[in-house]
């Protein structure tokens, strides 16, 4: 459980917080006896500058706000001041139940209410270091992200139908693009704060699906011998799949950003032809996997920091892009305007 929390607590204080911090909040309490502060991740309800929590009476973290306290809120990654208060009357933790909706504490007297009024957020200092963060975060993911391919295809070369091969190549290439979304989604939030993680990963891995769907085409077929053309298209195809489907996710809130697409697709093929250069003459018949796989994650750790070094470039221009783009225009109708129960979220513990 203190492994989980821990977890918890780095991915809430994260630039990746958005895959949590809609249903979770961080808080930061200082101990009366102790006088250390201690974060504890809890699950909330919202309702205007109030939050709701119901703890069981056997935990301990809340009576550290016995009596009414101050204490520091993170709440959807940025830090607020509240003052919470507790109360234990089988009548407050009723309403609070009700608000939440969900029956979280055996009875109302195993469970105890906690009430915090949260201030607007704390001022964030501007983004520094955009391209190094970038490039540190995008290389190792793209190097971690790569070993799955790597390890899979040599394990795989000469074993199994064609077909199960491919599909398990594609797989791992669906891995790959998962990691490395995420890892891009870590540094790509520090300046677009908007950008929802989950949705950046998925659009990564839907690119990397793409493109190791075509690179696996001549394992299923036992060769591909296509007029150049094709073979350009399909090359194409490879290419751009990543960066439009990620484009499709900055367009929402950014447009006029097409040019990314051109710019991870040059990336990309910069990247694949420095790959290809390392492994090429190391790669020989009939090595052992293990020489195999050693060789391919030489190539992807070459190739991950190309991709990321010419990518970052692109990224401090979609940063540039986002401060010259002044403040979001509403579309819809704002946060505040939205039905209570809409903003309710699952009480936690």
């Amino acid at each position: 459980m203190r492994v989980v929390n821990a977890v918890v607590r780095w991915l809430l204080l994260s630039p990746l917080h958005d895959l949590l911090s809609r249903s979770v909040v961080l808080l930061l309490i200082t101990g009366c006896r102790s006088g250390r502060t201690f974060a504890v991740p809890v699950q909330y309800a919202e309702d205007g500058d109030v939050l709701t929590i119901v703890s069981r009476r056997d935990r301990l973290w809340w009576r550290n706000l016995a009596g009414g306290a101050p204490l520091t809120v993170v709440l959807r990654g940025k830090r607020h001041a509240a003052y919470g208060a507790v109360n234990s009357a089988p009548t407050a933790v009723r309403d609070a139940l009700g608000a939440v909706g969900v029956p979280v504490v055996p009875s109302l007297e195993d469970g105890v209410a906690v009430t915090m009024v949260v201030a607007p957020a704390e001022p964030r200092p501007e983004p520094s270091g955009l391209w190094r963060r970038w490039f540190g975060a995008v290389t190792l993911g793209e190097l971690a992200g790569f070993a799955v391919p790597a390890l899979v295809a040599a394990s795989v070369a000469a074993a199994g139908p064609e077909l199960l091969r491919a599909l398990l190549i594609v797989a791992a290439g669906i891995v790959e693009g998962s990691v490395l979304g995420l890892a891009q989604a870590y540094a790509l939030r520090t300046a677009l704060p908007w950008v929802p993680t989950a949705t950046w990963a998925g659009a990564t891995a839907g690119g990397a699906a793409v493109a190791w769907s075509i690179g696996a085409i001549p394992i299923v077929l036992g060769g591909f011998d296509q007029p150049p053309m094709v073979l350009v298209l399909l090359g194409a195809v490879m290419l751009v799949a990543m960066g439009g489907l990620q484009w499709r996710v900055l367009a929402s809130r950014l447009p006029g950003t097409a040019w990314w697409i051109a710019a991870t697709a040059g990336a990309w093929l910069v990247a694949l032809a420095v790959f290809a250069a390392v492994t090429t003459p190391l790669w020989r018949e009939g090595q052992p996997v293990w020489l195999v796989a050693a060789i391919g994650v030489l190539g992807g750790a070459v190739m991950a920091v190309t991709v990321a070094a010419l990518t970052g470039l692109a990224f401090v221009r979609l940063a540039k892009s986002e401060l010259n783009a002044g403040p979001e225009v509403p579309r819809t109708r704002s946060f505040a305007s939205t039905s209570t129960h809409r903003r309710r979220r699952t009480i936690g513990l």
